[in-house]
């Protein structure tokens, strides 16, 4: 297996007072233009978003792409790097290490391959805007919230799917849900939600970041994200989310509930 490097680097969005400029370091199977096109074009909407949140000016990520996923399984077990994941069952990985995204394989289909992309370069921008560490919700329900994104009209559209919102109204009538648990967990306990309840953790934080990204005041989500940036504060989410929403903790998971339990 040789992973073979093609480098390419754009303006991806220009804004008022502000412009992100970034290198995409593509790598292993070749893609088409079209997609690189796709790629690119989406990564304007999707840095668009993070820009807003401080995500700084200049910025380079490797996007390795594989059309098999042994190849991609052998190349991640090559970095020798510890991992949660079960690579036999993941589509795509991002590592922190190394500030690469991977695509494992494409046999899903291109379109599926391009969502989960999509997926894999949020983790980067995520880890750039919260210092690198974001609790594990907040960094996969963002590229869960990206990747049920599409562009439409010129903007992105996304949506939950009809599963998940489902999903989540039965945890709730079967008690399940314990937010102040959920953002204070840390990835191992994360993972552990995920691979054991039915992809409750993904679902659920894929809801949780929706609710901050769609139904709260865009200044809040700002102020928890450079709260997050304070490596001085060892406080617990759960706690910062307390000082920042209106009416704290509490207030906030009670107005999560009336969005998303169907109450």
């Amino acid at each position: 297996m040789k992973v073979v490097p093609y480098v390419i680097g754009f303006l991806l969005c220009a804004l008022p007072m502000n412009a992100q400029y970034v290198k995409i370091d593509y790598a292993g199977d070749p893609l088409s233009e079209k997609e690189r096109g796709k790629i690119e074009d989406f990564l304007r909407y999707e840095v668009g978003f993070y820009a807003r949140f401080g995500l700084p000016d200049t910025l380079k990520i490797k996007l390795t792409i594989f059309d098999r996923h042994e190849d991609g399984e052998a190349y991640i077990e090559s970095l020798g790097l510890p991992s949660l994941l079960s690579l036999s069952r993941t589509s795509g990985a991002y590592i922190r290490q190394k500030g690469e995204a991977v695509l494992l394989g494409r046999e899903k289909g291109k379109e599926r391959s391009l969502s989960v992309i999509y997926h894999e370069l949020s983790h980067h921008f995520t880890a750039q805007v919260t210092g690198n560490r974001p609790p594990s919700w907040l960094m996969e329900g963002l590229a869960e919230y990206f990747e049920h994104c599409e562009i439409s009209k010129g903007k992105l559209k996304h949506s939950l799917t009809s599963y998940e919102k489902g999903r989540i109204k039965t945890m709730y009538m079967l008690g399940e849900i314990n937010l102040k648990e959920f953002v204070d967990a840390d990835r191992r306990l994360f993972m552990k939600k995920q691979r054991t309840d039915e992809s409750y953790a993904y679902i659920l934080a894929h809801a949780v970041t929706t609710f901050w990204v769609e139904d709260v005041p865009e200044e809040l989500l700002k102020r928890l994200f450079e709260s997050l940036r304070d490596k001085t504060d060892k406080s617990p989410v759960s706690v910062r989310i307390d000082r920042i929403y209106p009416g704290g903790l509490k207030k906030f998971e009670q107005d999560f509930a009336e969005t998303y339990s169907g109450g």
